[in-house]
């Protein structure tokens, strides 16, 4: 039975519930859950009071919000890194058939570890000997010892040096540009050593281009540089023989130097040589004629030392990291085979 009290709140509830829901005009109400009745440690307040103006003591259920769950990424699977089991690259020597010479020109290649297992294109080097020296020079001045522990410890990318032997056509100065060393390297060594048929897999590209040499040599890596800048993005020369008359301003590095335009399609350039060295005026020429047409080129003067093995032994570490210095150490990041040769 509902107390009189009680019955009497619902009855004025109700009539009050209907009079508001016959009233059309009447404002909607906020949708919300309200409970009247007795409140565990509070005054009782009753439908009479909040008629008289009083506050109900109400309790509003207010909907917790949901939190949506984080989704817990997934992994994406990493590149497996290149494991190398050797410690050492390989010594390739051999030789070709030069139509321009018309006899045998020998050759020296430095493949860097596991250059057959990786599948990429390599970026490689033209490293020309000096004069009374042939292409085991830049053997002997220690370059696969010192790009073998380069690229074991990182501080050297896997690089390709091929080494040719000038032989006389090298000392020459009255060889025709068509049947130059320049023509031999360019038009018949090179195309032989990038295509497929040899089985080598190069960056047969400027920017996996590289040439260099000493004395002699360095005279001919900065006539064949400067003539196609196209072709190579590094040139290097230790101390280089230059020389204002030996040679026809055609192909004479101190006449090149000056061509038009130089600043905007010249390699990387680095010269070096002792103080002492007799080839320096020269040198110091190059660079002040790169300067004025305003190339940029590195040139250091070593205190110590000659026109010496010793002295080219003791920087050959220093030459094959400008010639590497664009170049990636991690040989996943170099180009595919699979893949075109990159241009750019």
């Amino acid at each position: 039975m509902i107390p009189k009290r009680r019955a009497f709140q619902l009855t004025v509830f109700l009539t009050l519930v209907l009079l508001t829901a016959c009233e059309p005009l009447a404002p909607q109400q906020t949708a919300q859950v309200i409970v009247l009745g007795d409140t565990p440690g509070s005054p009782e307040t009753g439908l009479e009071d909040v008629l008289r103006g009083g506050s109900p003591v109400a309790q509003v259920s207010t909907p917790v919000p949901t939190e949506t769950p984080t989704p817990t990424p997934t992994p994406l699977p990493t590149a497996t890194p290149f494991v190398c089991n050797e410690s050492a690259g390989q010594i390739v020597s051999d030789t070709f058939t030069s139509a321009i010479i018309g006899g045998e020109v020998p050759y020296t290649m430095y493949l860097p570890p596991c250059f057959f297992e990786t599948w990429r294109r390599y970026p490689y080097v033209v490293l020309l000997h000096g004069t009374g020296y042939d292409e085991e020079m830049w053997l002997d001045l220690g370059v696969a010892t010192a790009l073998d522990k380069g690229i074991r410890t990182g501080t050297l990318p896997p690089m390709v040096l091929i080494m040719p032997d000038g032989g006389m056509l090298a000392e020459s100065n009255e060889a025709p540009v068509e049947q130059s060393w320049e023509a031999v390297i360019l038009d018949e060594l090179l195309p032989m050593l990038e295509s497929y048929k040899t089985g080598y897999c190069l960056w047969g590209a400027r920017e996996g281009r590289a040439i260099g040499g000493i004395s002699r040599g360095g005279f001919w890596a900065f006539s064949i540089a400067l003539r196609h800048p196209d072709l190579f993005s590094a040139v290097g020369g230790h101390s280089p023989h230059f020389d204002p008359d030996h040679v026809g301003e055609e192909i004479n590095p101190l006449d090149l130097a000056s061509q038009p335009g130089l600043s905007k399609t010249a390699p990387r350039i680095w010269m070096d040589n002792a103080a002492s060295d007799y080839v320096g005026p020269m040198v110091e020429r190059m660079a002040q004629t790169l300067q004025e047409r305003g190339v940029a080129h590195e040139y250091i003067i070593h205190p110590t030392g000659g026109h010496e093995m010793s002295y080219w032994t003791a920087h050959a570490a220093e030459y094959l990291a400008f010639y590497g210095q664009k170049w990636p150490r991690d040989v996943l990041e170099l180009p595919s085979c699979e893949d075109p040769v990159p241009v750019g």
